[in-house]
């Protein structure tokens, strides 16, 4: 059985709108570009379209935000929005202290325009003062286990799930969801299903895969990335066939090592799963 990547995915800007990519290059933090900015609060807590218990701030408006990346330029829309366009290369501003679950790190503050713009879209949810950051180049936030380095992505710079764990959770569900709803970096085709949860390690291209923890599912997957609803699925379904201790869990994290080029139809080096 041939394993390949079926998908690419990047989210330059955490939690928001997602990129398709064909192909995708690989640095110190994972793909670049990914979780490299993050709306905060006048805190520098971090906003996410969920949140737990006293880290994040929840702003659900989020999935509503999308992300377009030319070669020199990361560009926000949003309802009633203008069009907020940021340089991706070489900003300077001051550095500020910034929190993603617990873990304090640095973003670079973005300026004025974001901050009016992150203001006046995320307080038609929650009022308040809101500021767009970037992770410096030089950032150095480490993963929740090993030594891989990350953004402000959660805890690990990958996300992997198969196509065939979709296609098998979706014969469970009353109605069939997208991949969208997990926010994976890589999809594998041509695996079965929950093969991901077997891999310990996996070689794509010069790129070196570690698997780490699986990924603990929070309410994300729950929200309509078109309309913001939320309901009971797939959490529900999910709950039934995929519980570890109190949560249930889709998709394996992976820590990387090695940079490079990765591309959708390149193998998985890894023995049949």
């Amino acid at each position: 059985m041939k394993v390949t990547i079926a998908e690419l995915n990047v989210y330059p800007v955490k939690s928001c709108r997602g990129i398709s990519l064909d192909t995708a290059d690989v640095g110190p933090m994972g793909i670049r570009y990914d979780r490299q900015w993050m709306f905060v609060d006048e805190r520098g807590m971090f906003l996410a379209q969920r949140a737990e218990g006293r880290d994040g701030v929840e702003a659900r408006s989020l999935c509503f935000v999308r992300t377009a990346i030319t070669d020199s330029v990361l560009r926000l829309t949003a309802p009633d929005m203008p069009p907020l366009e940021l340089p991706l290369e070489g900003r300077d501003g001051p550095h500020v202290d910034v929190e993603v679950w617990s873990t304090s790190t640095t973003g670079i503050d973005l300026g004025p325009e974001a901050t009016r713009w992150a203001t006046e879209y995320l307080s038609r949810e929650r009022p308040g003062i809101y500021r767009l950051v970037r992770m410096p180049e030089n950032g150095r936030r480490v993963a929740a286990t090993g030594d891989s380095m990350l953004a402000y992505a959660d805890g690990y710079p990958f996300l992997v799930i198969s196509e065939a764990s979709l296609d098998d959770l979706n014969r469970r569900l009353p109605a069939p969801l997208p991949m969208n709803r997990f926010r994976p970096n890589i999809v594998l085709g041509g695996c079965e299903p929950y093969g991901e949860d077997r891999l310990e390690r996996m070689r794509i291209g010069t790129v070196e895969f570690q698997g780490m923890t699986l990924c603990v599912r929070c309410p994300i997957p729950t929200t309509d990335q078109d309309t913001g609803e939320r309901t009971k699925e797939p959490l529900k379904t999910l709950a039934a066939y995929r519980r570890v201790g109190k949560g249930v869990v889709f998709g394996r994290n992976f820590n990387h090592r090695g940079t490079g080029r990765l591309a959708v139809g390149d193998p998985i080096g890894v023995p049949v799963v």
